[in-house]
């Protein structure tokens, strides 16, 4: 009988799984056709005679430093094949950028068999066969402790050698260790070109120097419980026994530090208390005051919290005024005695006793400007914030309602790692770089103002970093209410997210710690089809419906990269509504489902059809579920398809195999303008 079931399964599914097949095969072939003109483009210039005037030397990066007369040597790992055109393109890095000392680039893998890869080593990696682009970001020194993210292609300026501390045969992951007080920015340049291709069986993980790294296994990392390479340029550091399995340094604290904590809040006496007690609870070894900011509570609660403020010993500061997150936190923070401000929201509670001193000492490592947590919804293990990224379409948390529990992108969930902000809910500064910046911009009252200071602190040379073993639970949004639930707020959001990129325009949808082909989650195939052609796909467009959604159940996983107008795609002069994401029906084969967009406003309700476009790494995070590589979705939609209203986003799923539907309402709000 089982057997019969399976048969007529697959006699059912047939068809699906040949349409399936056919739009993967399209798009992969529409990825596949901008690689192969990038790759002809630089093997013409290859062609064409261009030489470099440098002279280079390959060597196995797995077999260590080692001296040359030529003027670089370029480390290949032992593993893959680089591109015909790598040390052409490396040379040329190094010519363009003569302050350089080390160059690496970006790589991909190809998965198929040993003996195709043979092949493949002989003639060639052809571009249909590569897949996960890695997308490395600009040199990021604490990421470098976690793990050797440079991976399989990096090349070292021999004259840099003479100035550089090494042993022959040494590592290259420890040669740079011990000499990154002379690596920065402007000397260590990241290559945003795929030079080398690894190679991957059919249905193995995708692995590029992460947790299982044989480099860093190997290095002086795990050699010495006191890490003296980083005397000299950082605190002394070391590592307990369970902090070094997943290399949490612990840097040793000054005499005279001092943290003040400053916490706005209003109305909130029972959460406000719940983040102090938990602070209060926790194990530090400095003085910590805490800086209470309400712009406004009630009498009965204004007397609740002063009377807190006596007995759990915190200072106090009501100024009834409108709400200002920036000039409450300003406020605070021009009463702070401590040399070091921790800007908190009221709706934390630190899960981690030792956090504020993992985050101070980071915190206080040379080069660092802000440190920031791991933040967790309430009570549980799903990601809320580890750290920022400056999406496509603004500044968006990472890996966001994500399972602490999984592989999140290599391991970053687990790793100290440098990013380009953090959230102002948790975030660790000096006061001195608070005050030279000019604290938070008042002008931003709401939205963005955190990040903005990671932006200013970024400007003054100094990086961000994320310390995951610094675990706090954010009962986020018990306050104000999430941005999304109402028109006014979501147009307060866009109106201070246009404020924070004039401040900044350098930074507009740039993050040099993403690379612009993975930021806000996307991967480097996604949407080529519209994002090269710049034209939307015919025949997909709402349509009016007045079926009834809701009598289904949920149970889609939804994630939002953009929701906006992109005024840069037009189509005959009309502009585009755009909207990004991905979805994942979890546990099941995702094959058997077609999505529908769903669009329900006060005037009426509208549905258009959701293709499916290429997602490459979401297996990895949802591993019951299978077929992910088309739960992409890029969705346009013109002015005058929808009329003028404001629209709830509903994604709606029907499965081909059995009488199953799901609809999933977002909270995600589309305002279609007049």
């Amino acid at each position: 009988m089982g057997a019969l079931k399976e048969v007529a399964r697959k006699i059912m599914m047939a068809p699906r799984k040949k349409e399936y097949e056919e739009r993967l095969s399209a798009l992969s072939n529409t990825y596949d056709a901008f690689m192969r003109e990038q790759e002809a483009e630089l093997l013409s210039k290859k062609q064409s005679g261009r030489e470099s005037t440098l002279t280079y030397t390959e060597a196995v990066l797995e077999e260590g430093m080692k001296k040359s007369s030529s003027d670089i040597i370029i480390y290949y790992g032992k593993e893959g094949l680089p591109s015909p055109v790598a040390t052409l393109e490396i040379c040329k890095a190094f010519e363009e950028n003569p302050e350089a000392v080390v160059v690496y680039a970006d790589e991909d893998s190809v998965i198929c068999t040993k003996d195709q890869w043979q092949q493949m080593m002989k003639k060639g990696v052809p571009v249909s066969a590569r897949s996960n682009p890695r997308i490395k970001p600009v040199y990021s020194p604490e990421t470098l402790v976690s793990y050797f993210y440079p991976g399989n292609i990096v090349a070292i300026k021999s004259a840099a050698l003479d100035m550089f501390v090494y042993t022959e045969g040494e590592s290259v992951y420890d040669v740079l260790l011990r000499n990154r007080h002379l690596l920065n920015e402007e000397n260590v340049y990241h290559l945003p070109l795929i030079l080398y291709h690894t190679h991957r069986l059919p249905g193995e993980d995708a692995i590029f120097f992460d947790e299982g790294d044989v480099l860093r296994k190997k290095s002086i990392l795990n050699d010495t419980q006191k890490m003296d390479f980083v005397k000299g340029t950082y605190l002394p550091a070391y590592y307990s026994e369970e902090d070094k399995l997943r290399l949490y340094p612990l840097y040793e604290l000054p005499k005279d530090i001092r943290l003040s904590i400053v916490i706005p809040s209003k109305d909130n006496p029972d959460v406000l208390l719940r983040c102090i007690d938990s602070v209060r609870n926790g194990k530090t070894s400095f003085p910590v005051e805490i800086i209470v900011v309400d712009n406004g509570s009630s009498d009965e609660n204004r007397a609740r919290i002063e009377e807190a403020s006596k007995e759990k010993g915190f200072l106090y500061i009501y100024e009834k005024e409108e709400f200002n997150y920036s000039h409450m936190n300003n406020v605070g923070a021009s009463s702070a005695s401590g040399n070091i401000l921790l800007l908190l929201n009221d709706d934390m509670e630190m899960v981690s006793p030792d956090a504020l001193d993992r985050m101070a000492g980071q915190l206080l490592c040379e080069g660092v400007g802000i440190v920031g947590a791991k933040l967790l919804y309430p009570n549980s293990s799903v990601i809320q914030h580890i750290g920022i990224t400056n999406a496509v379409d603004g500044p968006v948390h990472k890996f966001i309602g994500k399972e602490d529990d999984a592989r999140v992108d290599y391991k970053r969930n687990r790793f100290v790692h440098n990013c380009i902000g953090s959230t102002g809910a948790c975030l660790m500064i000096r006061k001195s770089d608070f005050d030279a910046v000019g604290g938070l911009k008042e002008d931003l009252r709401i939205a963005y103002n955190d990040v903005d200071l990671c932006f200013s602190i970024r400007e003054r040379k100094l990086r961000c970093v994320i310390r995951p073993d610094a675990v706090f639970y954010h009962h986020e949004s018990l306050s104000r209410g999430a941005d999304h639930l109402s028109d006014e707020k979501l147009k307060r959001l866009y109106a201070e997210r246009k404020m924070l990129y004039s401040f900044h325009p350098d930074i507009y949808t740039n993050d040099p710690y993403e690379g612009m082909a993975s930021a806000g989650g996307t991967e480097l195939s996604f949407d080529t089809e519209n994002r090269f052609t710049k034209k939307k796909p015919a025949g997909e467009c709402p349509k009016a419906t007045d079926f009834d959604y809701h009598q289904y159940p949920e149970g889609i996983i939804v994630h939002f990269d953009r929701l906006e107008k992109e005024e840069i795609l037009r189509s005959e002069g009309e502009e585009f509504y755009v909207i990004q994401g991905y979805h994942v029906v979890p546990h099941i084969d995702n094959m058997r489902f077609r999505f529908r967009m769903v669009f329900e406003g006060k005037k009426g309700t509208y549905e258009m059809p959701m293709p499916g476009y290429l997602r490459m790494n979401l297996e990895g995070g949802y591993p019951e579920a299978t077929n992910l590589k088309l739960s992409g979705f890029c969705n346009f939609v013109t002015r005058s398809e929808l009329p003028a209203d404001t629209y709830e986003i509903g994604i709606f799923a029907d499965d081909c195999l059995k009488k199953l539907y799901l609809y999933q309402r977002t909270k995600q709000v589309l305002i279609v303008e007049e």
